[in-house]
């Protein structure tokens, strides 16, 4: 039975900095909306980047977004 939980224990203590490290990469789910709209053009023209749709962005340009939307979340 120790052997369980010294298991346990040395398992949680090894997974805990993974789920940290993954909490800070991965923040809560993005949802989109009219406001985010707002925001997206608003993010394109402060980075001087020609104007288009989000569908349209490639999967780099969405990841980026996201993260500058995360350090902007009062002008939401």
């Amino acid at each position: 039975m120790k052997k369980v939980f010294g298991s346990m224990a040395i398992a949680l203590c090894l997974l805990t900095p993974v789920a940290t490290i993954y909490a800070q990469e991965h923040p809560p789910v993005h949802q989109w909306n009219d406001g985010e709209n707002e925001s997206w053009h608003r993010y394109l023209k402060e980075k001087h980047i020609k104007d288009h749709e989000w569908a349209k962005a490639s999967k780099r340009e969405q990841a980026n977004y996201w993260k500058w939307r995360d350090q902007h979340r009062d002008s939401h």
